[in-house]
């Protein structure tokens, strides 16, 4: 009799981070893990030749399909739609941080969500799971030349893109750190000369407030613009609030605290050369903080 526990501990870590590229939201990505486990129970087991390989069959399909019915609702998404941000302690465990550095930056969701969802689907499982267009064509349904069609797509629309400062840097190279560090320090003392001084020309600046609290419904070009506004909010931010430093999705970055409860997590997105920030991404619908919530209620 198969230990259904052993293989939840054994396979999650996998299944999430097939899940949470996907759907770009991590509580989601837990429910479609929870789902899986629940019809694997319900299955045969001795049918199964390849645990793997079905498991994540069953988690990029139930992917799709909650793409497909979540569609209607980001087209009617109040501002920019962002990824729900991963924030654990900065001090917390260095080899997770690294994997969550390596496999699912931030800014790595970000630009995920130009592809469509089998694009996705093939891109992730191929790029960066390894599997074949073979193991990929037998999960999603779809011919070994259609699966090769959509990953060379999917890979046009990234690369058409390369030079384009929203495209994260793999490995983050060590002037970006620098560059990170540099900003969560500044923003922490309300020293925007500093700040401006780390900014790109072109900066951008992408607020989801997802229509629960009030955030900018359109993205801010250009540094002046991005000065004025993190001007603004750091004044609010210093008057109101408390600044902790965290890691979100295995970068060290800073989440700002009101009344006890998170209110706005910070991320960035740097420049190809890594010499400047290019994207300043904050989250605030409190939809997409429940991680950063939990965070908070752990003993210190």
């Amino acid at each position: 009799m198969l230990d259904y526990h052993a293989l939840y501990e054994q396979y999650r870590p996998l299944l999430f981070s097939i899940a949470y590229r996907m759907l770009g939201l991590a509580q989601d990505a837990e429910d479609v893990i929870q789902d899986v486990f629940v019809v694997l129970q319900q299955h045969n087991s001795g049918e199964i030749a390849n645990m793997k390989a079905y498991l994540c069959k069953l988690v990029t399909n139930r992917c799709l399909n909650e793409i497909k019915s979540s569609r209607k609702t980001k087209t009617t998404y109040i501002g920019p739609w962002l990824p729900e941000p991963i924030v654990t302690a900065s001090e917390g465990n260095p080899a997770e941080a690294l994997a969550l550095q390596d496999d699912i930056a931030y800014a790595y969701l970000v630009v995920m969500q130009r592809l469509t969802s089998v694009e996705r689907a093939v891109f992730v499982l191929r790029e960066t799971l390894g599997f074949t267009f073979e193991e990929i064509g037998e999960m999603i349904g779809k011919s070994t030349v259609n699966c090769r069609q959509l990953f060379s797509r999917s890979k046009r629309k990234l690369d058409v893109q390369k030079n384009d400062a929203g495209v994260p840097i793999a490995p983050l190279k060590p002037e970006a750190e620098a560059l990170s560090a540099s900003f969560s320090a500044a923003f922490r003392v309300g020293d925007i000369a500093s700040i401006v001084e780390l900014l790109s020309e072109n900066t951008i600046l992408l607020t989801d407030g997802g229509g629960k609290v009030k955030a900018a419904v359109n993205p801010i070009y250009g540094r002046d613009r991005v000065r004025d506004l993190l001007a603004f909010s750091i004044s609010r931010y210093l008057r109101d609030g408390v600044i902790r430093s965290v890691s979100v999705n295995g970068r060290n970055s800073f989440m700002v605290i009101h009344a006890g409860k998170p209110y706005a997590v910070y991320a960035l997105g740097f420049t190809p050369d890594g010499s400047a920030i290019s994207r300043v991404y904050v989250m605030m619908n409190p939809d997409k903080l429940h991680n950063a919530a939990r965070l908070l209620e752990r003993p210190s």
